[in-house]
């Protein structure tokens, strides 16, 4: 399935802004102002505009989902930046080489079809001095331990290259820096979550409908999860999130 057909699936925009914190945060740890930003599998577009927010010259958000640019032209609007949009799969971006100082991607790069050729148009893309700057679920996360949960289900699933800092530098070369992060996440319960996962969140709409009568197992082992790892606060339940957030230096 292609990626524009995939994220096609559910409504990415109302699970995402679940999981958008580290987009925000991104930007506010990186000194963007006056430099080139391209943020690859840009979404809703929510790190493209904060980095534009934080004065970054330009930033391109580039996306394969039509129905998501969309979304986040909408939500610059609103905003009240410039960002121009592109839509194009991350591994085959329609920008000249050394196109931008900071190449950004927030939870895309791990959906890549092939990472290695994803970060090397991330290297072509950027000017030299310039960083490349990746965020994916780390392992002991709450969504390493959903991915762990439906590995049970989905057995044939590849490995994630992208869970453990020794794996990212395996792909990303052996001077990337990685360091833990977390947010916290706010639901109204664990089973309100996994709902919106199974409505919106194109990954789990399609294992509905491949598991078919085991997805309630599924559903309840993922229940199960967010529960442990999160608790009740002023009637909601939060979730402390761990991702991990790589840095390649481009010489």
């Amino acid at each position: 399935m292609e990626a524009a057909e995939f994220w096609s699936i559910g409504d990415y925009a109302t699970v995402g802004d679940l999981w958008s914190a580290p987009g925000r945060a991104l930007a506010q740890s990186l000194t963007v102002a006056g430099l080139d930003v391209i943020d690859l599998a840009t979404g809703t577009g929510v790190t493209a505009i904060a980095m534009a927010g934080r004065g970054a010259r330009s930033v391109v958000g580039v996306d394969a989902a039509p129905k998501l640019l969309a979304e986040a032209g909408r939500r610059a609007t609103r905003a009240g930046v410039d960002v121009d949009w592109v839509e194009a799969d991350l591994a085959h971006v329609p920008l000249p080489d050394r196109s931008a100082d900071v190449v950004v991607s927030t939870f895309g790069l791990i959906f890549a079809e092939d990472p290695a050729a994803a970060l090397a148009e991330c290297h072509r893309l950027t000017r030299p001095g310039g960083r490349i700057v990746f965020t994916s679920w780390s392992a002991t996360g709450l969504f390493g331990r959903i991915r762990h949960v439906m590995s049970a289900y989905f057995p044939d699933a590849p490995e994630p290259w992208h869970e453990r800092p020794d794996d990212i530098r395996a792909v990303a070369g052996p001077s990337c820096d990685v360091v833990e992060r977390s947010f916290t996440m706010t639901v109204a319960s664990p089973e309100a979550f996994v709902d919106q996962l199974e409505r919106h969140s194109a990954p789990f709409v399609l294992a509905v409908q491949t598991l078919g009568e085991r997805w309630a197992d599924a559903r309840d082992d993922l229940v199960d999860v967010v529960a442990a790892v999160g608790g009740r606060s002023n009637g909601d339940h939060r979730v402390e999130v761990g991702y991990l957030v790589a840095t390649v230096a481009v010489p």
